[in-house]
């Protein structure tokens, strides 16, 4: 149960017409849990959701498969179910496969993953981790990515990983309409 209760209706017109384009922008899921917790505070939401957007929106030249990729990975390292789930459509769209969503708990055996996919989940752990080796994994990087590119891998590691300690410290829950389209089996691969 969520330590902070979801704001389903909001009081206010400022809150209302937020949730009603939240709510179009929800691809058929209406206002996400995690939007009705942020709701206690509507000028962080807001400023949140604005600085959010363009990470998901076309905004970067990073693939949005690594990009995908990177953020499933804290969800795992950070133990935090609902972000690896709410990422599972999106992972999909940039064209993850169940499969690979399967494989990465297990990353570096075998040949499932590129080279350069294997260096972005292993810099994501460092990067999620705050692990000392963080700076050469991203020098390493520097064969594959430009400089922008690898700025905006960093940001997203960053930006999903703050996420991730408001989630699961205040156990926001996952969607009900989202976990209807899951596979059974998703939890195993966190």
């Amino acid at each position: 149960m969520a330590v902070i209760a979801k704001i389903e209706q909001p009081d206010s017109d400022d809150l209302k017409e937020m949730y009603e384009r939240l709510s179009q922008a929800g691809l058929g899921l209406g206002v996400l849990n995690i939007f009705k917790t942020m709701a206690h505070n509507p000028k962080l939401l807001r400023d949140w959701v604005r600085m959010a957007t363009p990470l998901l929106t076309g905004g970067l030249m990073l693939s949005p498969r690594l990009r995908e990729l990177a953020i499933l990975r804290v969800g795992q390292v950070s133990g935090s179910e609902y972000e690896f789930g709410q990422h599972i459509r999106i992972a999909r769209a940039a064209g993850v496969s169940y499969e690979d969503m399967a494989a990465l708990k297990d990353y570096d055996d075998g040949d499932h993953f590129s080279d350069l996919e294997r260096a972005v989940i292993a810099y994501t752990d460092d990067c999620a981790r705050l692990e000392a080796g963080a700076a050469d994994r991203a020098r390493d990087l520097k064969r594959w990515l430009s400089d922008r590119e690898l700025l905006e891998l960093t940001f997203c590691i960053g930006h999903w990983s703050m996420v991730a300690r408001v989630l699961v410290p205040l156990e926001v829950e996952l969607d009900e309409a989202l976990l209807a389209e899951l596979p059974d089996e998703w939890r195993q691969w966190l």
